[in-house]
């Protein structure tokens, strides 16, 4: 069966979650929650102009949107989601690694960077932030086996 472009890049996601589940990193799925980290320094400017003899920072590290933005401090959530705005769709993970903040692109062996994303990445490591580009070999055909067991004794059938 030959899978289509979305479907490719679909594995390559899963290939790459599953990866960074294996070496214990803390990851958020931007195409899931990228909105939610823009979103997240509203909440806490809101929070701040309400209450503001706490600091924004410490805003930030007890926000309940800890959880998918990662962020530390004021300084790297509004850096973080500035990127985001920015280069909407660019970065498919945002990375927590030894409380290093990198971003990820997940491209298929086929596929090259394109000038946009090549742009995203240069602004990312202007940002001060690290990308990743995690390769995966996904193949554009699968082969696969649909058995069917029927009830009785007629047997059991194999479709190609």
């Amino acid at each position: 069966m030959d899978l289509q472009a979305g479907d490719i890049e679909q594995i390559g996601h899963i290939l790459a979650q599953r990866y960074f589940i294996e070496q214990g990193w803390k990851f958020t799925d931007l195409r899931l929650s990228g909105n939610k980290i823009i979103g997240a320094v509203e909440v806490i400017n809101e929070q701040y102009s309400r209450y503001p003899y706490m600091s924004r920072d410490w805003y930030v590290e007890n926000s309940a949107e800890k959880s998918f933005h990662l962020s530390s401090s004021w300084d790297k959530l509004t850096v973080l989601a500035g990127l985001l705005q920015t280069c909407t769709d660019m970065f498919d993970f945002l990375l927590k690694i030894n409380d290093k903040m990198s971003l990820c692109i997940v491209k298929t062996l086929q596929s090259d960077l394109d000038n946009q994303q090549q742009n995203a990445i240069a602004d990312a490591r202007k940002s001060g932030l690290n990308v990743y580009i995690f390769r995966a070999d996904v193949p554009e055909s699968l082969d696969f086996e649909l058995d069917e067991v029927v009830g009785g004794i007629s047997g059991r059938g194999t479709f190609r």
